[in-house]
């Protein structure tokens, strides 16, 4: 599926992996430099044995601030081994990187004091690759000029032309979320909520963490998530976080009785609901 990178940026599933940035990227050269000299500059580089920390203590270090400060919530960072470098004031690690049943091994160096942390070495072509990926994922990301120009309704739905999707005459909703996405995690629980409350009137394809579906949202959004598509006549990119819980609530409520024909009525006829599915025209 495309876009999480969908996330922040390819496919739900994809791992969010060590965001160093671009800046440490370029000085690691400049710092292992400096720090890769023999023991016996070990004074002009700051570091001293008596401050030098023991590869158990280095590894406490490096997994506690890489869990804590670097990578997402719900991605472990597991310790694999670690090196010293030989003439230098520096340990290599290796740690493992995982999520959702994917992994990635990423090497980085830290200084003996455990005070300088550094990114792994920058392979030019690989960067090159992923600066260009990551460039089609914020295009992707971006809501396309024709888009912005399309009629929005309440919730902040895009209102679509096309013809209202069924399965066993039921309107469908779909929705697209990762559990790597803060928004999605958000969201999630809203949906399942108000769904539940259209058992037999709708059919749900809750695609949380799924790459089922792939076309309808290719068609539909952006490339990212979370993406809400019900009955193919109303969709949104993102979370409704800035109406809150409670409206964002009352909002999915409307657009689903509007495609169900005002039905269960128990639901859809609440003065507050019907006063919504007015505004859709």
């Amino acid at each position: 599926m495309p876009g999480e990178d969908k996330s922040e940026g390819t496919g739900i599933k994809t791992i969010g992996l060590l965001a160093i940035g671009l800046i440490a990227g370029i000085i690691i050269g400049v710092l292992i430099g400096a720090f890769a000299l023999p023991q016996t500059q070990s004074q002009a580089s700051g570091i001293s044995r008596a401050t030098e920390l023991k590869p158990e203590e280095i590894e406490v270090t490096v997994i506690g601030f890489l869990t804590d400060y670097v990578v997402a919530p719900g991605i472990d960072v597991e310790m694999i081994n670690t090196t010293e470098v030989e003439g230098a004031n520096l340990y290599k690690v290796a740690v493992n990187v995982s999520a959702m049943e994917r992994s990635q091994v990423a090497t980085s160096y830290i200084s003996k004091d455990g005070k300088l942390f550094f990114p792994e070495g920058i392979s030019i072509d690989e960067f090159k690759e992923k600066v260009e990926q990551r460039k089609e994922a914020e295009n992707r990301s971006r809501v396309p000029q024709q888009e912005q120009q399309k009629q929005t309704t309440i919730g902040n739905f895009i209102v679509s032309e096309d013809e209202i999707c069924k399965e066993e005459d039921k309107p469908i909703i779909y929705y697209f979320g990762s559990d790597g996405c803060g928004y999605c995690k958000w969201e999630h629980p809203i949906i399942v909520n108000v769904t539940s409350n259209f058992e037999g009137y709708i059919s749900l394809h809750d695609n949380m963490n799924s790459d089922a579906d792939s076309e309808i949202f290719s068609k539909y959004s952006t490339g990212g998530v979370p993406t809400l598509i019900f009955g193919c006549k109303y969709y949104r990119v993102g979370a409704g976080t800035g109406m809150g819980e409670e409206q964002e609530s009352k909002a999915l409520t409307a657009l689903i009785c509007d495609l169900t024909d005002n039905k269960p009525v128990d639901v859809c006829l609440d003065p507050e609901i019907e006063a919504l599915v007015a505004q859709l025209g």
